[in-house]
């Protein structure tokens, strides 16, 4: 029995260690199951970002300037609203030319009284009014204008000035934004080929560097050497980072004047070379056609048309008119047609001056007006002169940073000859190349800003071309 009951133990045993190895392998398998899923997931996680990803390098792209200004045109919030103003005045001229039409109105009524009242009058001796407590009408009443002491005219007037005034104001809004368009553009291109040179005078440092290390191995340079071009890496490397925070920044502002996504542009391509120059001629004829100014000199011929509305209001108003309709009582019973026809004519004889007073203000209002339009013209003059001013400058500094820079270029190669001969110091090469990058730097600023200059001469003159 003992040796029967420790075979039992011993059984029992096995299979314990036998459940347990089981218990173990599902666990394992588990594990093992539940990691492969993990890594599934991450892999699925993964791939929908870089889909995500794909699709969101998809949507950005290269621009070209017209291809900016294609967009900006047609999809700029400010040439939106522009559009929604022209259309707005359109409405509001057509308003003002129904009212020289005839107004015809229909008119229907139910009233409930608390007691009988004579809805028809008593046509005679014998024949009594008509009495009830409801009553039952509809009419049809036409009036045409006949004079109005030329309100309803200076009404259309003002209107079709309105509708005028709204069409230089979108050419006005055109043209200021292809000027933005067109010097974002363009300092993009700047910041874009001052990253050129930025990348250009780390790669020579760094081989400079490498060089002097080689140097200073030999013996024949000191370590101090190292750490100067070293201070002077870091700083050009500091140069290329700004730069290229600028360039997110002017993209980010193009983007802006575009009325889309800065996403949706990866970069822009052209080139920034040297614009035709500016013709001098009489400024005269620019200030008239400048649409601002177009803009003002029709708020004054509005203002002229308001002191007529006021005036007008000093004169009789006269109007045919006509009512036709039916009348009835309780259960629309005793139904009787009325109608009647004449002529209606109204003058004011005292309002305690208030048309007076309204005359007299427009009077100031339009004087007003005037004297803006001559500030205005004044300041378009100076506009004009200043971006002839600026041109001229811009092109001599042009001139003088194009001399700098190929003499920064040649001055850099004769300093590396004679560091490399023990004939200069390191201190004149890092010097040479450091007026290098200033060279560079300033001469795409001057390239800039000529063709800023350009842009705005054409702006104070209002001929920017603007293509649709």
């Amino acid at each position: 029995m003992s040796d029967q009951s420790g075979i039992d133990d011993e059984t029992d045993k096995a299979l314990s260690i036998s459940a347990g190895l089981k218990l173990m392998i599902i666990r394992r398998s588990s594990v093992l199951v539940l990691l492969q899923w993990k890594k599934q997931a991450v892999m699925i996680s993964v791939l929908l970002l870089m889909a995500a990803t794909v699709n969101a390098t998809d949507k950005s792209r290269i621009f070209d300037l017209q291809e900016c200004l294609d967009i900006a045109l047609k999809q700029s919030p400010v040439i939106k609203a522009a559009g929604l103003d022209m259309e707005a005045s359109r409405e509001s001229l057509r308003s003002s030319k129904g009212a020289l039409l005839p107004r015809f109105d229909l008119n229907a009524a139910y009233m409930k009284e608390n007691q009988a009242i004579p809805y028809i009058p008593a046509e005679s001796v014998t024949i009594p009014p008509k009495f009830s407590d409801e009553v039952y009408s509809w009419n049809a009443y036409l009036r045409i204008p006949v004079y109005e002491g030329g309100r309803l005219t200076s009404l259309v007037a003002f209107a079709e000035l309105e509708k005028n005034i709204q069409s230089a104001r979108i050419a006005f809004t055109e043209q200021e934004l292809v000027a933005n368009i067109m010097n974002t553009f363009n300092k993009l291109l700047q910041l874009a080929e001052l990253k050129k040179a930025n990348i250009m005078s780390v790669e020579a440092l760094e081989r400079q560097r490498g060089n002097t290390e080689l140097l200073v191995k030999a013996g024949r340079a000191a370590n101090v050497e190292l750490l100067r071009i070293g201070v002077q890496l870091a700083g050009e490397r500091q140069n290329l980072i700004k730069t290229g925070e600028a360039i997110n920044r002017t993209r980010n502002l193009l983007a802006f004047f575009m009325g889309i996504d800065a996403h949706e542009i990866s970069d822009v391509s052209g080139s920034l070379g040297i614009r035709a120059g500016i013709k001098e001629q009489d400024v005269g004829a620019f200030i008239k056609s400048r649409p601002d100014i177009v803009i003002l000199a029709e708020r004054v011929k509005q203002a002229g048309k308001k002191v007529d509305i006021a005036d007008a209001r000093r004169y009789p108003s006269v109007g045919l008119v006509g009512n036709y309709g039916n009348k009835a009582g309780v259960g629309a019973e005793d139904r009787k047609e009325v109608w009647e026809a004449g002529i209606v004519a109204s003058i004011n004889i005292f309002d305690g001056e208030i048309t007076a007073s309204d005359i007299r203000r427009e009077q100031a209002l339009q004087k007003k007006a005037q004297e803006e339009l001559r500030l205005a013209e004044s300041k378009a003059r100076t506009e004009i002169e200043n971006a002839l001013s600026f041109f001229r400058e811009a092109q001599q500094r042009l001139e003088v940073a194009q001399k700098a820079l190929d003499q920064s270029g040649e001055a850099l190669r004769i300093e590396g000859l004679k560091y490399e001969t023990g004939a200069g110091t390191i201190t004149d090469v890092l010097l040479a190349q450091s007026s290098m990058s200033f060279a560079h730097a300033n001469y795409y600023q001057a390239l800039y800003d000529n063709n800023a200059a350009i842009v705005e001469y054409q702006r104070a003159t209002g001929t920017i071309e603007v293509k649709q």
